[in-house]
């Protein structure tokens, strides 16, 4: 759970509004801002709800979150809590914010009154709040297979981090998984007799089971074989640095090696963990003559729609019809 922020309460001379709130008394019943925090599974997610919270906090009243403020908000007569929130909505549309920013922001006060009104904290909604339209541009453009190949070569499986260092490359392009589930890998998870691997989904609480291709088995293996002593608890990649041997690998690390593969290969791409699941996305889709059920299967993603994008992106089919239309004027 997050550190909360000790209360600062600063007096506000913006709106007769705010200063009228600040005289609400607020429940003691109970922590719920605490309490909101720690049903959030992922860490990430934790962390982005208290930056929107705490931004609204500031824009709203001028002061820092804390239990009490957040008490405070939780009493007060629905209307006005209304007007608070509506009025932050056009806050964030004067300040110029993109509506999925705005969307995030307005979501967590949302899910964070939405959970008070169920402990009994609250007595009102903000389900009439609307949010902002906004379609989010997904840039599914990466690398191909070739490409990926001289990426990989450049590992030395005959040392230790080159060992390490290429099974995770295959894992991010074989399974196309996500940095945060080669991360939460533990030596327990993979079964080699099998050609499977236990992951942690984004947004799950258990492990799920994936199967492996020839190749990703035999670079896990590989990279086992070099290592030095370990048990199925232990993290499946860890540091080989001086200075932290043996920890797990953290996402940040496991983007530096991605980048630094692929300077060396010298793609010109700006290339991340993410990137080379999109590549592989792509890859796939091509290779299959756009078989989407399998990309949904591939990538894990829960909405069929998400996947049609990369097969919209690999076919171009705007860029097609705006040549088509330049071709006839050039004529």
């Amino acid at each position: 759970m997050l550190n909360l922020p000790s209360i600062v309460i600063t007096p506000v001379a913006q709106t007769d509004i705010s200063e009228r709130n600040l005289n609400v008394t607020p429940t003691q019943s109970r922590d719920v801002w605490s309490d909101f925090l720690s049903l959030k599974i992922s860490p990430n997610t934790q962390r982005a709800y208290a930056k929107a919270i705490a931004d609204f906090y500031q824009r709203a009243y001028d002061e820092a979150v804390s239990p009490e403020s957040i008490a405070r908000f939780l009493t007060l007569p629905p209307s006005e809590a209304l007007f608070q929130v509506l009025n932050y909505r056009r806050m964030l549309i004067e300040a110029k914010l993109a509506p999925s920013t705005i969307n995030v922001r307005l979501s967590a006060l949302k899910s964070l009154v939405d959970y008070a009104r169920k402990m009994g904290e609250c007595a009102f909604s903000l389900n009439d709040v609307p949010g902002l339209k906004s379609e989010n541009y997904r840039n599914t453009t990466g690398i191909d297979a070739e490409a990926f190949k001289g990426v990989i070569k450049l590992a030395d499986i005959n040392t230790v981090s080159g060992a390490r260092d290429y099974a995770i490359l295959r894992l991010l392009w074989d399974n196309a998984l996500r940095r945060g589930e080669v991360c939460a890998l533990d030596v327990g998870d993979f079964f080699a007799s099998e050609q499977r691997l236990m992951i942690l989904g984004k947004g799950k609480i258990a492990k799920s089971s994936i199967d492996l291709s020839s190749g990703a088995t035999a670079a896990i293996l590989r990279w086992l074989e070099l290592r030095c002593r370990h048990s199925s608890d232990d993290p499946m990649f860890v540091s080989l640095s001086r200075n932290q041997p043996g920890h797990r690998l953290g996402g940040s690390a496991i983007y530096a090696i991605v980048r630094q593969y692929c300077q060396e290969q010298e793609i010109k791409k700006i290339m991340s963990p993410h990137r080379i699941r999109h590549s592989a996305i792509t890859a796939h889709l091509n290779a299959s003559e756009g078989n989407v059920r399998a990309a949904q299967a591939l990538s894990r993603h829960a909405d069929l729609k998400t996947l049609t994008l990369y097969d919209d992106n690999r076919h171009q089919h705007q860029k097609g019809a705006t040549d088509l239309l330049g071709s006839l004027l050039d004529e």
